[in-house]
């Protein structure tokens, strides 16, 4: 029972974390916004020029609220991720290899997901 709290107890953590840090990321990029503001134009071609990953790092760098607010959404979005992958690890961990197995198939399912995603497939 120890080790299953100490499981739930690491996944618990690891969720208050990437929100905690996320919504500090995002509060950083609303405060920069509105010391900096800027005109975006929000058509297509901006939106695409911003998921460039140079230009994530150099406005990171700078400070650039776009950038902040698009590292938050992506913690935010991993979160989860991240949670499924602790819990296989802990799985493991605990010997417990039918929760692997089960846990494995919903990171596959997500993965796969992603890449359907990237492909534009519906």
């Amino acid at each position: 029972m120890e080790v299953e709290t100490n499981v739930y107890s690491d996944v618990y953590r690891l969720l208050i974390f990437g929100m905690i840090v996320s919504n500090v990321l995002f509060a950083a990029g609303i405060v920069q916004a509105f010391l900096h503001p800027i005109r975006a134009p929000l058509t297509a071609e901006w939106v695409r020029a911003q998921y460039q990953a140079g230009k994530v790092a150099h406005g990171l760098i700078s400070g650039d609220a776009v950038s902040l607010m698009l590292l938050a959404t992506a913690l935010l979005i991993l979160t989860p991720v991240a949670r499924v992958v602790v819990s296989i690890a802990a799985f493991l961990a605990d010997r417990d290899y039918k929760y692997v197995v089960v846990t494995s198939i919903v990171l596959l399912v997500m993965g796969v997901t992603v890449i359907l995603g990237l492909f534009g497939l519906q």
